[in-house]
């Protein structure tokens, strides 16, 4: 009998143990695999940027940018082929099958007209990120240079530090529930509305291939204005 227990326990520490190996290997490969597609310089200059800055701007309300990956690589690999940039490679490559991501999360003005019109680096030309902080945050948005991007041209009109920002649109992100297939956009409404209580009433917004769910200045899920307009 003793004997019996001692193998028994004997195949559950290497059980064990294998399913610990097993983990730190996936891991691994993970931050390997991450390490070798995230572009080293994804610093984004402000002075480039063809929209400009507006830091006057007053904001009024946020919008949550959820964008539908497959379409987005689509349209990549039609224009690059088998040559997608280093900064794609993470979202786009072969092994990487992404839904719905996170475009942005942008103060918005409702008074505005035009893109230009919104806040827009309140902070100015901001240094590039740190690596390992920006590695936390690719499973939401799964691209260096969008997070650096975002966090400079949006995250900096809302939150002191970039942190706080991927925080938010971590957490409003883990809030929903998203579809893991291509829908119309009445239908995409229409899922949204049934597998998300609290929209259940909300007027949403799109465009292309996103969804834009917004909030008031208390985080507080409110109608997308018909006319907004921003990126």
């Amino acid at each position: 009998m003793n004997e019996k227990r001692m193998l028994l326990l004997s195949f559950f520490v290497v059980a064990f143990l294998m399913f610990l190996l097993a983990g730190w290997y996936y891991f691994s490969q993970q931050k390997q695999a991450v390490e070798v597609v995230v572009d080293r310089n994804y610093d984004y200059v402000m002075k480039n940027d063809p929209i400009g800055q507006n830091k006057h701007a007053q904001t009024d309300y946020y919008t949550l940018v959820l964008s539908w990956s497959p379409a987005f690589c689509e349209r990549q690999r039609q224009q690059y082929g088998d040559n997608l940039p280093t900064s794609l490679q993470y979202q786009c490559g072969l092994t990487q099958q992404f839904g719905w991501i996170v475009h942005g999360l942008w103060s918005q003005n409702k008074q505005a007209r035009r893109v230009s019109d919104h806040p827009r680096f309140c902070q100015g030309d901001l240094p590039q990120l740190p690596q390992d902080l920006i590695e936390r945050y690719l499973p939401e948005v799964p691209s260096a240079g969008l997070l650096q991007g975002e966090w400079e041209k949006h995250g900096a009109c809302m939150f002191n530090n970039a942190q706080d920002y991927f925080e938010k649109i971590k957490n409003l992100y883990r809030t929903l529930k998203l579809p893991n297939y291509e829908l119309s956009r009445t239908e995409l409404f229409k899922w949204m509305r049934k597998n998300n209580p609290q929209l259940k009433d909300v007027y949403l917004g799109a465009a292309r291939n996103e969804l834009f769910i917004c909030y008031d200045l208390n985080w507080q899920i409110m109608d997308c204005p018909s006319s907004r307009t921003g990126y």
